[in-house]
């Protein structure tokens, strides 16, 4: 299994492979050269042999040297086969694919399915140079984060070294052949024909993550969108995601449809509650006090203790608190001392669970007071709130009641503004969940991304255009101009004061 997970390996099944050459010879006709640079076992070669024949070059390259030596004795008899022992990182592959051939070079395969933190905690030598991962243009970003996807830095060396007309076919994560494409249209590096074609991951790898073919071809003139299949028979593409305004859009045709709620959002969109300690620091209300994560009965004062609305709370609309969470600050990096003098049970219990609390992984907690939490201000002590959950597919507005004599809390795959009162927080919670908005938002949301919907995406909706879409323009007003109140500072409110220079209405 370490072997596996070191070379990200998922050997593909013949019938997978035969349905890729299918559809690049449906699309592109026949390659004059093919190249597959991970090529395991070879199960790209031989369906493409197959289909196209002995009149063109075939070529793997693969860096563990018993699927080369099997690859050799599967092929030992066909003259057009090449295999060689090679490893990706050190080829140079502008040379290797810039030979002038007739027709074009096709770069097939399916490439690592692993992050460059697995193999490192793995001390894999399969992994890129760090220097030259940094030589890439404009993927510096890139290169200062501890953690990458190594089917997508070879996606783009490969790109990047193909002459024009080439074309490249890999299996990868959807995710990330969006962040190559990406990459592409922000560089300008003219790619066109890009095509995402759907399969079932844990059909064939028994993994479940979202997965495509990614397909694309290396051009003179760039595009900046691609097309969504939902499987490579479908001739016909469900959607097309790119760029517009420098912006990445999920689902182009809907967002053309909706963009005029494209503005600045009259309200500021906040996470929940951040602890990284939910064992400790989530309670569970029972007789007498509570019971924690651990499933240790706790008598703690009630002075920092709130109810608490979880994500999946959020997502299905419970929104009776079943659960409480400890509120150890009122705002970010307030000196924690005075639980410890208002509330002695709850500073002991905190004290009593010291080995993990002081110890939590994220580098937010060092230098700040003992047992800090984040995402905390006087925004979350609002008594009413609208909420979405961050991780469901189905985008659902709720309106957050107080519990008891305390707001409730969210934690931090939750989203949240807060509102001053129960009929500001229903008027905008009704407009949120109407159907424009909805699909505005839509557009705009990759569902396979771990977190689909974040604050980048929620301050795109122009609150005001909103409210004007649904003839509640003027009642919108009202709390137009206050949003922001329990901020602890007033807002500027821009958008609507009919100020086209503050609106993103133009050049769309």
């Amino acid at each position: 299994m370490t072997i596996r997970k070191e070379y990200g390996d998922f050997q593909t099944p013949v019938n997978l492979a035969n349905d890729v050459i299918s559809l690049i010879t449906a699309r592109f006709g026949v390659p004059g050269a093919v190249v597959e640079p991970t090529c395991g076992l070879g199960n790209f070669l031989e369906p493409a042999h197959n289909a196209w024949g002995n009149d063109i070059a075939y070529h793997g390259y693969e860096i563990n040297p018993d699927y080369c030596d099997s690859a050799k004795r599967r092929f030992k008899d066909v003259g057009s086969i090449k295999i060689e022992q090679r490893d990706f990182f050190s080829t140079e592959w502008q040379k290797l694919l810039g030979q002038p051939i007739d027709r074009f070079t096709l770069v097939v395969g399916n490439p690592p399915w692993v992050t460059s933190a697995t193999l490192g905690s793995l001390d894999s030598s399969n992994l890129p140079e760090k220097s030259n991962f940094q030589g890439l243009r404009g993927f510096d970003a890139k290169t200062g984060k501890a953690n990458f996807d190594i089917a997508e830095w070879m996606i783009i060396r490969l790109v990047e070294a193909l002459p024009a007309g080439g074309v490249l076919a890999f299996l990868c994560k959807t995710a990330t052949a969006r962040r190559a494409l990406v990459y592409f249209w922000q560089e300008e590096i003219t790619v066109s024909d890009e095509s995402l074609y759907r399969f079932d991951s844990k059909k064939f790898f028994d993994v479940s993550v979202d997965a495509c073919l990614l397909i694309l071809r290396k051009t003179v003139k760039p595009a900046t969108y691609a097309s969504v299949y939902d499987s490579m028979h479908d001739p016909v593409p469900v959607s097309r995601f790119g760029m517009q305004n420098g912006e990445l859009i999920a689902n182009l045709d809907d967002y053309q449809l909706y963009r005029d709620l494209d503005g600045l959002s009259n309200y500021k969109w906040r996470s929940g509650v951040k602890h990284d300690a939910a064992q400790v620091m989530e309670l569970t209300p029972c007789k007498g006090g509570y019971t924690n994560g651990m499933g240790e009965f706790v008598q703690i004062e009630d002075d920092f203790v709130y109810p608490l609305l979880k994500s999946s709370d959020v997502g299905n609309a419970r929104l009776i608190p079943r659960k409480s969470v400890i509120i150890t600050q009122s705002t970010v990096g307030e000196d924690t001392s005075r639980v410890r003098t208002l509330a002695p049970r709850t500073w002991a219990y905190l004290e009593a669970h010291a080995g993990f609390l002081d110890f939590r992984k994220s580098s937010i907690y060092r230098k700040r007071p003992r047992f800090s939490i984040f995402g905390i201000g006087e925004y979350s002590f609002a008594p009413w709130k609208v909420a979405i959950s961050g991780l469901y597919k189905e985008l659902r507005f709720v309106v957050m009641a107080p519990f008891g004599d305390k707001p409730t809390m969210v934690d931090d795959t939750c989203y949240f503004f807060p509102c001053a009162d129960e009929e500001e927080a229903r008027f905008w919670a009704g407009l949120l969940n109407k159907e424009d908005c909805i699909r505005f938002l839509h557009s705009l949301v990759f569902f396979d991304a771990k977190r689909p919907v974040n604050v980048d995406v929620l301050r795109r909706v122009d609150f005001a255009e909103l409210a004007r879409r649904h003839g509640v323009f003027e009642q919108a007003l009202q709390y137009l101009r206050s949003a922001g109140a329990l901020e602890g500072r007033k807002q500027q409110m821009l958008v609507f004061e009919e100020k086209e220079e503050y609106r993103k209405k133009d050049n769309r």
